[in-house]
């Protein structure tokens, strides 16, 4: 008489790729259009920060535009990720290379840029002296850390945005007017800062062809985005 062998049965594995692959779709844009949007608002900024705290004591439009520079903190590295996450299969090395210079170029940024608006906006709003505060300011801008973060911003905007518009290119995962919009947008962006409108500009240009890559996000099947989980926890 033979015993039935009873095995086991297996743990439901819970697929969250699904989520992942829409909550990047969303998110990828965003960064770029904030802070292009804020760009396009702000007003160009003033010789020293004496006269920029002077300036914000009656223009109060930075109490709402700085929720548009938290988002850009926020997502701008998710957003990369999403990039690299579209691009890696057709153009492995190239994605590689690009998200080590944009991802690093903004990861230098976002730590070391000491004071800046934040503080020119509360000193204006706590009605702090401003060529005391000012000097302060601008003695804190003058550190070399600070420097080095703009420099990591200028490396990430220019060579990353035209490594990662490459990459994009080159996978053909992304229509051509997609990759271009991305490479073009973050390119130009340091080279129109002679008015601010324009300034903005660029990185809404970004955006755009951040939204091809929404697209792609969206239609692309779980398969096709990650490999299928192993483990329930």
């Amino acid at each position: 008489m033979n015993a039935a062998i009873e095995t086991p049965a297996r743990a439901a594995v819970h697929d969250a790729r699904g989520f992942w692959r829409v909550l990047l779709a969303i998110a990828v844009p965003i960064p770029w259009l904030a802070k292009g949007v804020q760009y396009i608002v702000m007003e160009p900024s003033h010789g020293d920060s004496a006269d920029q705290i002077k300036a914000w004591t009656t223009d109060h439009a930075y109490g709402w535009l700085q929720w548009f520079d938290a988002l850009f903190v926020v997502l701008v590295i998710p957003s990369i990720v999403a990039l690299a996450l579209v691009s890696r299969r057709g153009a492995p090395r190239l994605t590689t290379w690009a998200t080590i210079v944009m991802g690093g170029g903004f990861l230098m940024v976002l730590p070391l840029n000491m004071g800046g608006d934040a503080m020119i906006w509360v000193a204006a709003r706590k009605g702090f002296d401003p060529t005391s505060t000012g000097r302060f300011i601008d003695a804190l801008q003058d550190d070399p850390r600070v420097g080095l973060g703009g420099l990591g911003f200028i490396i990430a905007i220019i060579i990353g945005s035209i490594l990662i518009g490459l990459a994009l290119w080159r996978s053909k995962a992304v229509p051509v007017w997609g990759a271009a919009l991305v490479g073009f947008g973050g390119w130009t962006h340091p080279f129109l800062s002679f008015e601010h409108h324009v300034h903005g500009a660029g990185l809404v240009v970004l955006a755009l062809g951040c939204g091809a890559v929404s697209s792609t996000l969206l239609s692309m099947s779980n398969d096709e985005f990650d490999a299928p989980p192993l483990s329930t926890t």
